[in-house]
């Protein structure tokens, strides 16, 4: 017998009732490949860490795989079997993992679900979304104004966030766009020309993807 973990994709925040009902229905599902790119990242660094037991035969380092068995992979989930023996240690990285991924993780050993937080758009002109899509996230950005002067798309203690004109400190035509990382002294700040390029930043920041950082040469802020 093993303690099963399950991790998903889901647009919004479920209850307890939905996630047993969505993991009861992975089993009438013949598994597969992820396609889903955040369950696939999350599927990556997971195995990169402990590899699936074929692997782990393989190499010859079964001790790194705490697995009773296989994953079972699907569209947009994965389930986990666990040896209880490692089920304390997997549980935190598991949450961890998909924390940082934006994925639901489902115990259906104590029924627990634990939803990733909301991603916000709030702007200056009082509107607020919860979970935006990526057209609502472009239609924010381009009611900018300069009465409407600043939009912001957070994660828990993360966000985006783009300012213009003078109320920004903003130079000329140019677009203020700052992030911060986490905690306070991860605030940093960059100047750019375009709102295409504040959409490039606004939009990746939303599906967790990171790699648009090194597209800006950001300054660090201190407050």
């Amino acid at each position: 017998m093993s303690f099963d973990l399950a991790v998903w994709f889901a647009p919004a925040a479920m209850s307890a009732a939905d996630a047993k009902r969505k993991y009861e229905q992975l089993f009438e599902i013949e598994p597969g490949e992820i396609r889903h790119p955040q369950v696939a990242a999350f599927y990556r660094e997971l195995t990169a860490r402990y590899p699936e037991l074929v692997d782990a035969l393989e190499t010859g380092d079964l001790e790194k795989a705490p697995w009773s068995a296989a994953l079972s992979r699907y569209e947009d989930a994965v389930v986990m079997p666990i040896s209880w023996s490692f089920a304390g240690v997997v549980l935190r990285v598991v949450l961890d993992l998909a924390r940082h991924h934006g994925l639901v993780v489902y115990n259906p050993q104590t029924g627990d679900v634990h939803n990733p937080a909301a991603l916000s758009l709030t702007a200056c002109d009082g509107s607020h979304l919860e979970n935006p899509d990526p057209a609502a996230i472009r239609a924010a950005l381009q009611r900018l104004s300069a009465a409407n002067w600043y939009a912001i798309l957070e994660r828990g203690d993360s966000y985006v966030q783009v300012g213009q004109g003078k109320s920004a400190g903003a130079v000329g035509n140019l677009y203020a766009l700052e992030h911060r990382d986490g905690s306070p002294d991860r605030h940093y700040r960059t100047d750019v020309p375009s709102l295409e390029d504040v959409a490039t930043a606004f939009l990746a920041f939303a599906t967790h993807d990171t790699t648009w950082r090194a597209h800006f040469e950001w300054r660090k802020l201190d407050f």
